[in-house]
C-alpha cells in the first residue's frame, strides 16, 4: 500500500463571535429550589460524595498541602 505524500489538507477556520442579546437576566433559583425536605439517604448521599471529593484531593499530586488543607477544610465545613 503506498503511502500519500501530500499532507492533510488544512482545518476550517473557527471565527469567534458575541451575540449580543437584549434578554433579561431573572433569578430562576426560587424556581429550582427544593420542594422537600433532604431525607436520610439523601443526606447519606451527599456526605459520600462530599467524602469522595476529600478523598479525591488528598490525593491529587498537583496541589500543594496549603491548597489541599483549604480545599479539604471548605469541603468539611459543607457536611
Amino acid at each position: 500500500m503506498p503511502v500519500d505524500p501530500t499532507p492533510p489538507p488544512a482545518p476550517p477556520a473557527i471565527e469567534e463571535t458575541q451575540k449580543k442579546t437584549d434578554a433579561p437576566i431573572v433569578d430562576m433559583r426560587d424556581a429550582f429550589a427544593r420542594k422537600t425536605p433532604q431525607n436520610e439517604e439523601d443526606l447519606a448521599r451527599t456526605r459520600d460524595f462530599i467524602l469522595g471529593k476529600i478523598e479525591m484531593i488528598r490525593r491529587d499530586p498537583n496541589m500543594t498541602p496549603a491548597e489541599k488543607a483549604a480545599a479539604i477544610a471548605d469541603l468539611q465545613s459543607r457536611r
